[in-house]
């Protein structure tokens, strides 16, 4: 099969179009024949050596988590999927040395971390979804306990997370409020905010206050002015924690982030609120309800570009500019 291999950390340019083998299925393992996959800013990070310091990895690699296509065959243990059905979820490969993620023609997916694809969506339409709206739903459901009526504040609504975040929100009868760029702003209100924040122009304190929950896609430049929007008892729930960049010096830069951490969550704590780190995994159950307001028309997706996957490198480049109105998908297959 043809996939983008990785022998290095790197710029784009160290994603190279190779051969290799089709993986291998076990007992609770889907071999899906991808059709579509999607670039997350989780997939340049990592390609960049960003997380080397607490996720080592083995190379080659193969990046990649999210993919929409066609079962292939699966494992004796699996009773959910069976060959020709079309699925669609992500690959968390984080917690292993040997990475291999989507962008291949082939890939092994636990059974837990599928579901199937929602009815009238296509493959690129469908591969946009999994990782993005799994760390929305996460963070307002689970992490944030959100119920109807709660204020909520989505940092980078326009972002391949927010979008979904405004939208699982409003879904389950929250107040929205999102922050995103001057160009966004009647975006952010088609995808159904009630206040669109221009974070270019306005002061988010003197926009909003007393909100439930911020789900935060930004990262600590953020923090403070989150803080400030909360209620007394109101959780900030972010997906960006400080990042140790530098290879040489880990552990002296692991430990200033976890410091940053530990600050931050004291600040918090004194005004009575609380700040809390979340990373998206994959979870087949809650994709299948994420499927079913899509069905209902209360989801829907936003791609800003598809490329083919032999470009999957300039894919990269766009996601690094930070200013991507939703999704980038890549195709693999027609």
């Amino acid at each position: 099969m043809k996939a983008i291999i990785c022998e290095q950390y790197g710029g784009p340019e160290v994603l190279q179009f190779e051969d290799v083998a089709i993986p291998q299925v076990g007992p609770h393992g889907v071999l899906v024949r991808v059709h579509a996959t999607s670039v997350n800013p989780i997939d340049w990070r990592l390609r960049q050596g960003m997380f080397r310091a607490v996720l080592p990895v083995v190379f080659p690699v193969i990046w990649g988590a999210d993919c929409s296509g066609v079962v292939e065959e699966v494992g004796g243990a699996v009773t959910l999927f069976r060959p020709g059905d079309e699925v669609f979820g992500f690959k968390d490969g984080r917690v292993a040395k040997t990475y291999r993620g989507t962008y291949a023609q082939y890939a092994v997916l636990p059974e837990h971390a599928l579901a199937r694809k929602p009815a009238g969506l296509s493959h690129e339409e469908a591969a946009s979804v999994p990782l993005a709206a799994l760390s929305a739903w996460q963070v307002l459901m689970d992490r944030g306990k959100m119920k109807s009526g709660d204020r909520v504040l989505v940092q980078a609504g326009a972002g391949g997370v927010g979008i979904f975040a405004i939208q699982i929100a409003k879904a389950r009868g929250a107040h929205v409020a999102a922050t995103a760029s001057t160009r966004n702003q009647d975006f952010l209100k088609e995808l159904g905010a009630d206040v669109a924040i221009d974070y270019q122009k306005d002061r988010l304190q003197d926009k909003i206050s007393g909100y439930d929950l911020v789900l935060d896609g930004v990262g600590e430049s953020v923090w403070g002015s989150s803080l400030a929007v909360l209620r007394p008892g109101g959780k900030l729930v972010t997906l960006l924690a400080p990042i140790p960049r530098d290879g040489a010096g880990k552990l002296r830069f692991l430990g200033r982030a976890a410091s940053h951490i530990v600050a931050w969550t004291l600040r918090a704590a004194i005004a009575g609120k609380r700040i809390m780190m979340a990373r998206a995994k994959p979870a087949g159950g809650e994709l299948e309800q994420i499927s079913s307001l899509i069905e209902a028309g209360k989801i829907r997706t936003v791609i800003e570009h598809v490329f083919p996957f032999e470009q999957i490198a300039e894919a990269h480049r766009l996601s690094e500019t930070g200013h991507v109105r939703g999704k980038i998908v890549v195709k693999l297959l027609p």
